[in-house]
């Protein structure tokens, strides 16, 4: 960053840079190593994740620089949802990632199926957030922190729904079939 707080000329890196950052930052935490020095440039990611305990999000990514946002049950508000546009479009970080935990004791705030539902929850509560990814400006990922293994699941997208086929559809018959 440079003295008005905004990133290099010609800084960025992808989503897909900035996911295996993390991933290797995370490496780091599980052998031991000394967290990265970091480069200076900010951020490399947004990271949504419960207030529950589990590890700093630093931490568990090996030193990486994130912009942490913790809430209870990784709830969306308008505080937490500004900070993370905020994140995007200011800090101009590449990645937003959702990290719950495997057993949370708040209501709601665990596992994959909610992990899911806060990655919905970004896109349709905002549209910036919505239109970053839609460009390719950010990527939106979710991982789940596993405290019994001490390491990290990706939570992988549902697939769509399969497409409806073309072709007619038949009515309900109308009259009752009688066994023979």
């Amino acid at each position: 960053m440079d003295a008005t707080g905004s990133r290099p000329q010609g800084w960025r890196i992808s989503p897909s840079s900035a996911l295996a950052r993390l991933r290797a930052g995370h490496h780091r935490f599980r052998v031991g190593a000394p967290p990265a020095t970091p480069a200076g440039a900010g951020p490399v990611a947004a990271v949504l994740s419960c207030a529950d305990p589990q590890p700093e999000a630093a931490t568990v990514f090996g030193g990486t620089d994130v912009y942490a946002v913790r809430t209870a049950g990784l709830e969306v508000g308008p505080a937490s949802l500004g900070s993370l546009e905020y994140a995007v479009e200011h800090l101009g970080v590449p990645l937003v990632v959702v990290l719950g935990h495997a057993t949370c004791s708040l209501p709601g705030g665990s596992g994959s199926d909610r992990v899911r539902a806060m990655l919905t929850a970004l896109r349709r509560r905002s549209p910036m957030l919505d239109q970053a990814v839609r460009s390719g400006r950010c990527g939106l990922h979710g991982m789940i922190w596993h405290d019994t293994h001490r390491t990290l699941g990706e939570v992988r997208p549902l697939l769509p729904p399969p497409a409806r086929r073309g072709g007619r559809l038949r009515p309900p018959t109308r009259t009752p079939t009688r066994p023979s």
